[in-house]
């Protein structure tokens, strides 16, 4: 089945390599926001994600002529962002830092959010602090599958991981989340992340 969006990605891609630039700026435009939510969500913090996303397009601006087409742009996208949230937070951080910081600057947000139908402020910012709590693996699968809403198959690509993998990890994943949410979401867990 065609998906145009895909379709636009790859004209983009393919009309950059022929040369015309503004093509790059597009496909900037069309990815920002969920490359940002990637960011945010894998550093949990504004600063390290601003770092993540200049370096993702960075990184996508060096090696786009190299980009074949042979999976999704969005696939090869999260790949390229993965990888450099991987490097900046191992450089950065060694554990996920606190969001006290940050907490005002989140209240005001940066478009629409996966977790923007909670109940409130408070439990939009304790999700957030629980996902960057979670091991690096299951945050990964949870920002890819849930809260990003990549299909299985296109996470288990990005990750390099087999769908049985996946399954395991989002469940013990949903299971810690649960558990961290427990004083904000009561009898409602179930629908915060598994039903995202």
């Amino acid at each position: 089945e065609r998906n145009p969006m895909h379709d636009v990605d790859s004209e983009l891609a393919a009309a950059f390599k022929a040369g015309q630039t503004s093509a790059l700026e597009a496909l900037y435009w069309r990815h920002y926001e969920r490359v940002w939510r990637y960011a945010r969500y894998f550093s949990g913090n504004d600063e390290t994600a601003a770092e993540i996303v200049q370096e993702t397009f960075e990184r996508v601006t060096r090696n786009l002529a190299a980009f074949e087409g042979r999976s999704r742009f969005s696939t090869w996208l999260y790949t390229v962002v993965r990888s450099a949230a991987i490097d900046l937070t191992t450089r950065q951080l060694k554990a996920p830092r606190s969001l006290q910081e940050d907490q005002m600057a989140q209240l005001e947000g940066s478009g629409e959010d996966p977790v923007s139908g909670l109940i409130g402020d408070e439990t939009r910012l304790a999700v957030r602090e629980a996902v960057t709590r979670l091991p690096e693996g299951e945050r990964e699968a949870v920002i890819l599958c849930e809260l990003q809403e990549l299909p299985l198959g296109e996470a288990c690509e990005i990750l390099g991981w087999s769908e049985s993998r996946i399954k395991v990890t989002l469940y013990r994943a949903r299971q810690r989340l649960r558990s961290l949410l427990k004083d904000y979401v009561g009898t409602d867990q179930r629908s915060v992340i598994s039903n995202q």
